[in-house]
């Protein structure tokens, strides 16, 4: 039986090939500008569903793409995935399927292959345009520039002339390639490792999926041990995510929180975690700190929320520096139709250290209360006023002289003192009430001290805006607490509230701070 060949150009040769093996080709070559082109925007979980489909396609298991498989092997869901009840594959295929309609009467018009999924169906299907493909390879030549098409006029073999093999030397070259290759990635391996001497990668343990909760504090990552933070709340690992790594961080100080045992540990890769819950409303908080020293470009890491669009996050440029916290809040989350809150997690280098997932009465953020203390405080009002946190620089301030009256300051009973700023994490361009707590510890005949107004006087900003030009505690409170209020204060593009203490005379101080959604 004959058979037509084909010719294609490769590295300048003409060889042949069957027609069938050009068509396969071409429809690969559709599959990886699809996906490495951008055209589909900024959704990771459409690019996990289609390059799932068509590795499935192509490695001829087409016939194994179910809604079931697509949400196990493609989404992350666990193997107890139920499609009564979560409909993340048909949302996620049709927003697919409408996203190629789009490409193709757009940026993708003109292309000699079209990919279609149509509708009813999960497995691809690609329709061919050699009218379009000749076009291309017509331009190709018209710009001296090499082209392998992805249909080809045929041309038949002469009769009795066997198709010919790459030449030696071809194959030679590629061998040289491969190998270059492989040294780059093995060199780069090497310094991996070295830069990560000090940070062992943990076994995952099988744990039992974990039963739904109305507040969630999670440990990324295996085998590490329950931490009570200094509000009094319990941190603990569980088996929430599918993927990634586990990795351990050798003990250490953290700068900008005192619960540097959140982060000494944490999961990176490519990781889908799944959190049952149990209200109807959360606030999401993310707690990272960068460990290492390897060059910032490698140091970012991307979060997707229940199939949204996936945030990139560069975990140095947020906290500031190395070995430093820093957190990213999202708001308003709630659980999808399996009772769950689904996070899609990847990252090279940066590890997600822990999650807080915390129930809310509405889409605003919640209340951020401070205070300058190792220890949380309840006010009269049953408000919790957390343990110190989001500050880089400054000290813990000497309490007042008279120690018996310590207790009945309240907030007023410690704080941050000398050159520091807050970085408060905030939904991005929102507005906020900021309200900011001071009390006199030192000067002042009050405590004891010689010193009067003009003692200590310094200016505080917010977001590059001066809100507060020689403040001087003393002279508008005298021996009585203050408290500043600003309203209709904007976070910045990339969700932070960053207040900065600046001396004037003497070091600036502040006892709690209070950040409130506008409008409570």
């Amino acid at each position: 039986m004959s058979v037509e060949l084909l010719p294609v150009a490769t590295f300048g040769i003409s060889e042949y090939v069957e027609p069938s093996i050009l068509l396969v080709d071409a429809e690969r070559q559709e599959c990886e500008w699809l996906l490495t082109s951008g055209v589909l925007g900024r959704s990771s979980n459409l690019a996990r569903v289609l390059r799932y489909l068509c590795e499935e396609y192509f490695q001829g298991r087409a016939d194994q793409i179910k809604e079931y498989t697509i949400a196990i092997e493609a989404l992350g869901r666990r193997e107890s995935f139920d499609p009564q009840t979560d409909t993340i594959v048909r949302v996620t295929v049709h927003a697919l399927r409408k996203r190629l309609m789009d490409i193709y009467q757009n940026e993708g018009a003109g292309r000699p292959v079209t990919l279609v999924i149509p509708a009813g169906h999960y497995v691809p299907s690609f329709v061919h345009h050699p009218s379009a493909a000749k076009h291309q390879v017509a331009n190709s030549l018209e710009n001296g520039t090499e082209h392998s098409p992805a249909i080809s006029q045929v041309v038949p073999l002469p009769k009795g002339v066997a198709p010919r093999a790459l030449p030696v030397w071809l194959w030679y070259v590629a061998g040289l390639l491969l190998a270059a290759g492989s040294l780059t990635a093995w060199l780069w391996s090497r310094e991996f490792r070295k830069q990560h001497a000090a940070v062992t990668a943990v076994a995952s343990v099988a744990l039992p999926a974990p039963a739904p909760q109305a507040t969630i504090r999670a440990l990324m990552g295996s085998g590490r041990a329950p931490y009570v933070d200094h509000s009094g709340n319990v941190w603990a690992a569980g088996n929430y995510c599918q993927g990634g790594t586990s990795v351990t961080v050798p003990n250490q100080r953290i700068e900008g929180t005192e619960e540097t045992p959140l982060y000494l540990g944490g999961m990176r890769g490519i990781a889908f975690c799944t959190f049952p819950v149990t209200q109807a409303l959360y606030e999401l908080r993310f707690y990272f700190a960068e460990t290492t020293d390897l060059p910032m470009a490698t140091r970012t890491l991307t979060l997707s929320i229940n199939s949204g669009h996936p945030m990139n996050i560069d975990v140095v440029d947020n906290a500031g520096g190395n070995r430093i916290a820093t957190s990213t809040i999202v708001t308003g989350v709630a659980p999808e139709h399996d009772g769950a809150i689904h996070v899609d997690f990847t990252s090279d280098v940066s590890l997600m250290n822990a999650v807080e997932i915390l129930p809310t009465p509405s889409e605003n953020q919640l209340p951020v209360r401070i205070v300058a203390n190792s220890n949380a405080f309840v006010d009269s009002a049953k408000q919790v006023w957390e343990s110190d946190r989001y500050f880089i620089g400054g000290r813990r301030g000497r309490p007042p002289a008279d120690v018996a009256n310590i207790s009945s300051l309240g907030i007023y009973q410690s704080d941050r003192i000398g050159r520091f700023r807050y970085n408060i994490p905030a939904v991005p361009k929102g507005r906020y009430r900021v309200k900011l707590y001071f009390r006199e510890p030192w000067f002042g005949k009050q405590n004891g001290v010689i010193g009067g107004p003009g003692s200590r006087v310094f200016d505080v900003a917010c977001n590059g805006v001066l809100l507060m030009k020689d403040f001087d505690i003393l002279a508008n409170g005298n021996t009585n607490p203050i408290v500043k209020t600003f309203d209709n204060v904007q976070a910045s593009a990339d969700g932070r509230i960053e207040l900065y203490f600046m001396p004037v005379v003497n070091y600036p101080l502040v006892n709690a701070i209070e950040v409130l959604p506008e409008g409570q």
